[in-house]
């Protein structure tokens, strides 16, 4: 299978993705490096790279062995959803962004299984891609008309349907579905109050969309600072976000029509050069391809290789913040309690953070956890009918997109 492991990766982010190459680690010597404490405060921050260069061990053949390692010991995943109709079964469904599904889903299966072992506690989950569901079913849960049709827990990415105002009505204003747990938020949360004041949604983490440069092709374009300056008429089909098909990322779509309107969506598709999935965007700049600036998550960033060739604007307004959201049927809540205490606990956190998805854990450490976010806001989701609003926007954004 491919590993993508690199020297730019933090070391964090490698033990969470495939915890078999701790070992590995302690075989030569950097055990320190792996160990509990390290894990909080030292791995979220020191990339591979300079790791081996500081003890003179030659990366190429340290890689080869972190390879060896996973290939030789697989670890297992959730299972998927097997059916739409299926999720009625399920104590839990994930609906998780590309690059969060593989660490939450072998840190969730760990969980379940130490629950089940110690305590002989077992439930029916399923974890799956949100872009695999995006339109397949979310389309189905507008056709939900009881709550026993759906999951007990919920975990759901993006600006999805169960934002949009029918799901809200039927399910969350009459309490069928609630938020679970306080968090004391850091200030990047705080700030921009992520938080649902009302506690109807729990947000586990946001992925955040930042841009990245592609230095070969600005030309003697100045970097943008800002999500305006990406408007502006010289970034003519240099920009690339996410989408294919007709279809473009409502995340970055949303914000767009909120602060600039018509005029604002007009302006970025003009700018659209492409829209690719992210994983295709990093194979884009790998091989110098066309297009000058591209909006993808955070976590896909670390995973170009030609990190000489490229700048990661964070930018100064914040990276947009797509939610990760948790719902839960109030009358589970203590039946389920362990599962729930650990979705929005203290150690999932550190492992969400150290794959580069901020959290709203003031305690957490992890490099994007200082780092300004753009959200939003409660008052604007409450307002507006996501689904209908995302139409209203297709037709103003598809016909002028590539």
């Amino acid at each position: 299978m491919p590993t993508n492991i690199h020297p730019d990766l933090k070391i964090y982010e490698i033990i969470q993705r495939f915890p078999q190459t701790r070992a590995v680690f302690v075989a030569n010597g950097l055990g320190t490096l792996v160990s509990d404490d390290a894990m909080r405060v030292l791995a979220p921050f020191l990339t591979l790279g300079t790791a081996l260069k500081s003890r003179f061990i030659n990366i190429e053949a340290f890689i080869k062995m972190l390879e060896g390692a996973i290939a030789k010991e697989p670890v297992i995943d959730s299972p998927g959803l097997a059916s739409m109709e299926a999720q009625k079964d399920l104590s839990f469904l994930g609906l998780m962004p590309c690059g969060l599904k593989m660490p939450f889903s072998r840190a969730f299966s760990q969980f379940l299984n130490e629950l089940q072992t110690q305590e002989g506690f077992a439930i029916q989950s399923a974890v799956e891609g949100n872009v695999n569901q995006e339109l397949s079913y979310y389309s189905y849960v507008d056709t939900i008309e009881s709550k026993e049709e759906l999951p007990d827990i919920i975990v759901s990415a993006d600006f999805n349907v169960f934002l949009g105002h029918r799901f809200y009505n039927s399910f969350v204003a009459p309490g069928h579905f609630t938020g679970y747990g306080e968090l004391t938020a850091g200030p990047n949360f705080s700030d921009t109050q992520i938080l649902d004041p009302k506690n109807e949604y729990t947000i586990l983490c946001v992925n955040p969309l930042v841009v990245i440069a592609n230095l070969d092709k600005l030309e003697t374009r100045e970097l943008p600072r800002t999500w305006e300056d990406m408007l502006a008429p010289e970034w003519k089909k240099s920009l690339i976000i996410r989408g294919g098909d007709g279809f473009y990322c409502h995340a970055v779509l949303l914000p767009t029509f909120k602060e600039h309107g018509k005029k604002g969506l007009e302006a970025l598709a003009n700018n659209v050069l492409e829209g690719l999935h992210p994983a295709q965007m990093v194979n884009r700049i790998d091989s110098n391809g066309p297009g000058a600036l591209y909006v993808m998550p955070a976590f896909f960033a670390d995973r170009i290789r030609h990190q000489d060739r490229i700048k990661v604007i964070w930018p100064d307004d914040g990276a947009l913040a797509s939610p990760v959201i948790l719902q839960v049927k109030p009358e589970k809540k203590e039946e389920l309690k362990p599962v729930l205490d650990y979705l929005v606990g203290r150690q999932l956190a550190q492992i969400l953070a150290g794959a580069g998805f901020p959290v709203p854990h003031a305690d957490v450490a992890a490099e994007v956890q200082s780092k300004p976010l753009k959200w939003l806001g409660w008052d604007f989701l409450r307002q507006n009918d996501l689904p209908t609003l995302n139409i209203e926007i297709d037709k103003i954004f598809t016909p002028l997109a590539p």
